[in-house]
């Protein structure tokens, strides 16, 4: 009995040592793998394909397609050019190959997906003769990329507008001031022209404040590198705490957000900012961001001169036109309360997922 025993454990030992060969390898990576993987048989002309094919794009799973299918399911507009960079790799004897393409679902929407593979050549006469590769469904992080650039287009065409609106327009009127001062200088009437001079300082240090707003929007690699929090403390120390108003941040319970939710609240709260900064005179800021059974709030308020919301309506002015536009493409909540010479606030509600 008890050499049984042995025989049965050096027999089990036995087994675990053995190494697993480069097939049973593959074969599990392709078990277990989410992506699409493949085994193309190009002597054969025919692509084994794991589970992925199916529940990636949707056909059937652990099965054997014709090496055509697949050039088939390509989008026509990349067609050419993802078979001219695999020929180009076997012509160069590459050991590896990766594209980026458009490929069919079985809905008959593309995906943008990431094609990597390796190539196993001939030991004679160096023929490829399979490729062994996977397919990665990348269409999310495209879609992203494609939202922020847009986001980015957007963005710099609203501070084209509001370079042109504010800034443009102040420096057009401290000229005319200046011209009109200079002649009346010529004139002899000194209290126009100290009156005058008064006005060219207050528009000079209006021109200044609107500059700094629209550089700080040129300067925000903080908003990606370290996240939203870090770039709301960011921009109340660069410029309210620089006008020497008494700001502060408040956060509860919120890390890191989706990229395109952190930069619409961003610029949410910082288009909130400028209106207290710029029109309310506010000497007292409180910006809080928290989050409650996984929905985000942010929230502004000012103690400034304040509006009647309801005489505003929908002539509030860019400030309030730009909050509205960006909670609509946000699908965020936007709560405005606001008394005259009582302050103002602005409450974002969001669901981040």
């Amino acid at each position: 009995m008890r050499n049984k025993l042995q025989s049965s454990t050096r027999k089990a030992e036995l087994a675990s040592k053995r190494a697993l060969t480069d097939e049973e390898k593959l074969v599990l990576v392709a078990k277990v793998s989410a992506d699409a993987i493949y085994d193309w048989d190009m002597v054969a002309g025919v692509t084994s394909w794991n589970h992925g094919l199916y529940s990636l794009f949707g056909y059937e799973g652990d099965s054997v397609q014709k090496h055509a299918w697949w050039e088939e399911h390509i989008h026509p507009e990349d067609k050419d050019r993802v078979i001219k960079s695999i020929t180009d790799a076997h012509v160069a004897k590459e050991d590896y190959w990766t594209d980026e393409y458009r490929f069919l679902r079985a809905d008959e929407t593309y995906a943008f997906v990431i094609d990597r593979g390796y190539f196993i050549y001939d030991d004679n006469d160096k023929r490829p003769l399979h490729q062994i590769g996977a397919v990665v469904d990348i269409t999310s992080r495209v879609v992203l990329a494609e939202a922020q650039a847009q986001s980015a287009i957007e963005e710099r065409q609203r501070l084209a507008r509001d370079l042109h609106d504010s800034v443009t327009q102040t420096l057009f009127s401290l000229t005319l001031i200046a011209e009109a001062t200079r002649r009346l200088a010529q004139s002899g009437q000194m209290d126009q022209v100290i009156a005058q001079t008064e006005r060219l300082g207050e528009l000079s240090q209006q021109s200044l404040k609107e500059m700094r707003l629209l550089l700080f929007e040129l300067r925000l690699p903080v908003l990606e590198r370290e996240g939203l929090a870090k770039a709301l403390q960011h921009r109340l120390d660069a410029v309210e705490k620089r006008a020497g108003v008494d700001a502060n941040l408040i956060v509860e319970n919120v890390d890191r957000l989706p990229a395109l939710v952190e930069e619409g609240l961003f610029y949410m709260a910082h288009e909130a900012l400028n209106n207290s900064l710029k029109h309310a005179v506010a000497t007292k800021m409180t910006v809080s961001l928290c989050a409650k059974d996984g929905i985000v709030e942010l929230q502004v308020v000012d103690n400034g001169k304040g509006f009647d919301v309801q005489s505003t309506g929908e002539t509030g002015g860019m400030g309030l036109a730009n909050l509205k536009d960006r909670a609509q493409k946000l699908k965020a909540r936007l709560e405005i309360a606001s008394t005259p010479e009582k302050g103002t606030s602005v409450k974002i509600v969001v669901d981040p997922t």
